[in-house]
């Protein structure tokens, strides 16, 4: 998939324009970056055979017009963008790397090499350590700090990938190989099997019956056009690099063992000892080619996962929980628990249009909401003071719910929600007084602002907007963007709590680089007795195709689906928002 360069490529090209202080156009250029980003399906598909088809159906993208869709043309009939080669010749070279530097932003960029000469991340962290930066305007000790944060998380992101963008490439590759008549079974495998949020690289697992069929197996996967190097190549392993910059590895096994080197591969490591640890108890011993009888090695499984588990004497452990929390113990006494089913979800509470920074319109959203089969969607544009996101003064919302229960009342496929992300002022008020909130469906309470705060200041301004009767959810709790920005500090356990208390739901947002909250927060918040939504937070109607990746995250939590509200169909809402009456 080529969508991961095209969106890179675009964020540059708006990162390069606002340094040369162009106006509107870098933010139209990050509109369509993320629309490409955030893509179900490849954009090379979408564009197809090209010519006026092929730009048109690139238009029909949000937030793409005529002059980007001709830049995207170019570049992936190219492989190269004329306009982009044109901008990076009026900089230093390397500074295109400081772009992605979070909490520095393009103007920075210019002052710190205007000033200071600076042109290299290498070059940014020994200006920050030597304490340099700090005496330029505009900065101070505290910014040289959020520098060096932001240069670690910089390059804690240049070593993973999110999983909600290696997911599809993967899944890509394992269909590729699945047509092959010589494969008998193939998976995906590692941590991105597990759905961890981040990925260093792809394992896909594959089986056959005989040297020959493996040998044209490892040619075709080492030859795919979007190959650039081959790191390695043998009999049952390969390992590529694709255009993306992902390393993808290949093992082939027998098909005999498929099911023992698909748990093997698996892992992770810690949950993998302590399983074969209880094999060596009773007398067995499990590997990659299966399990067998330590006093005769005899092999008694391996066909199958399920077998493997069940020749140990286990249940079999779904992978998202395979991290050695507890889950072989919860096997042994017959106690895991119901996990949250992907596609059992019934509807989003939390989704953008046009109104405020979204790129579809309300029509848009609920057509993309029907055909996932939903039987309801929240419509929650942004409140006033999210300047930046176009939020809506108090009677521009007002006007807003109105028009949205207007079209509510002509639906009969599927119910829309009015409402609204309010924003969690400093204070810990809602963004709109209480008589607008009323009127909502649903109230989406989020931290955009001061994310510097200290832990007691956002833990009280949290607390006290949990004190509002109407807020219903509380959204991102812990306000990370992976790879962008660490999490504020706050008290979660004093906000589990609270929300326990109060019965506000907690949300589990499924946007690629937020997945907040994570995993094992979600695990504790369940032990306060807290309840949770999965949502999207989508901005354009691929967006609302995220939901996988939050049921993955609410299954690597261990959630049931008891836990998640919106796993409930229309009828069960009441009982969880006071508003909402079907």
């Amino acid at each position: 998939m080529k969508n991961a360069e095209v969106a890179q490529l675009l964020y540059d090209i708006a990162d390069m324009l606002e340094m040369q202080g162009v106006q509107f156009k870098p933010g139209a250029y990050r509109k369509a970056a993320r629309s490409v980003e955030t893509l179900s399906s490849d954009v090379a598909e979408v564009f197809g055979k090209g010519g006026k088809e092929g730009r048109e159906k690139l238009m029909a993208l949000p937030g793409v017009g005529e002059s980007i869709a001709e830049k995207i043309e170019e570049f992936l009939t190219t492989g190269k963008l004329r306009y982009y080669d044109g901008l990076k010749k009026k900089f230093p070279k390397h500074i295109i790397e400081l772009m992605n530097v979070p909490g520095i932003g393009p103007k920075r960029i210019k002052l710190l090499h205007d000033k200071l000469g600076i042109k290299t991340v290498a070059q940014l962290e020994a200006a920050a350590e030597a304490h340099r930066i700090a005496k330029l305007p505009g900065f101070g000790e505290k910014s040289e700090e959020d520098i060096l944060k932001g240069i670690g998380t910089f390059r804690k992101g240049q070593e993973r990938m999110l999983l909600g963008y290696a997911l599809p490439i993967a899944a890509e590759i394992e269909q590729r190989l699945r047509k092959l008549k010589e494969t008998e079974h193939v998976s995906i495998a590692g941590s991105t099997r597990r759905m961890k949020e981040t990925i260093g690289d792809v394992d896909i697992l594959a089986s056959c019956k005989g040297s020959s069929a493996a040998a044209k197996i490892m040619r075709f996967f080492t030859t795919m056009p979007d190959v650039t190097r081959i790191l390695a190549k043998g009999e049952t392993k390969s390992s590529i690099v694709l255009k993306t910059g992902l390393q993808v590895d290949l093992r082939v096994v027998d098909d005999n063992s498929f099911g023992a080197a698909l748990q093997y591969f698996t892992g992770s490591k810690e949950h993998n000892v302590v399983v074969r640890e209880l094999a060596i108890k009773r007398g067995l011993k499990l590997n990659e080619y299966g399990v067998f009888r330590k006093s005769s090695n005899r092999r008694i499984a391996g066909k199958s996962e399920e077998e493997v588990y069940e020749a140990i004497g286990i249940r079999y452990m779904e992978p998202e929980i395979r991290e050695n929390s507890g889950e072989v113990e919860a096997a042994a006494r017959n106690k895991l628990p119901k996990l949250v089913q992907y596609g059992s979800v019934k509807g989003d509470f939390h989704c953008h249009t046009v109104k405020s920074d979204g790129s579809n319109r309300l029509e848009d959203m609920v057509t993309a909401a029907k055909q996932l089969g939903y039987e309801y969607v929240a419509i929650t544009d942004h409140s006033k003071s999210e300047r930046i996101a176009h939020g809506l003064p108090d009677e521009e919302m007002e006007q807003w719910l109105k028009q949205i229960k207007a079209a509510a009342a002509k639906e009969k496929k599927i119910k829309i929600l009015a409402g609204s992300e309010v924003d969690i002022l400093p204070s810990g008020e809602l963004d709109y007084p209480d008589d607008l909130l009323r009127k909502m469906d649903v109230v989406v309470g989020s931290v955009h602002s001061r994310f510097k705060s200290t832990k007691e200041e956002m833990t009280e301004r949290i607390l006290a907007a949990l004190d509002n009767r109407y807020l219903d959810i509380l959204a991102h709790p812990t306000g990370r963007m992976i790879g962008k920005r660490e999490p504020y500090e706050v008290d979660l356990k004093r906000i589990f709590a609270a929300a326990a208390e109060k019965k506000v739901l907690l949300e589990i947002n499924a946007y690629p680089d937020r997945t907040d909250l994570k995993d094992v927060h979600a695990r504790e918040a369940k032990g306060f007795g807290c309840k949770f939504v999965i949502n999207t937070d989508s901005h354009n109607t691929e967006n609302l195709k995220f939901m996988d990746l939050g049921v993955a995250i609410a299954r690597r939590a261990w959630l049931s689906p008891e836990d998640v509200v919106n796993t409930r169909p229309l009828k069960g809402l009441p009982k969880f928002f006071r508003k909402i009456k079907v």
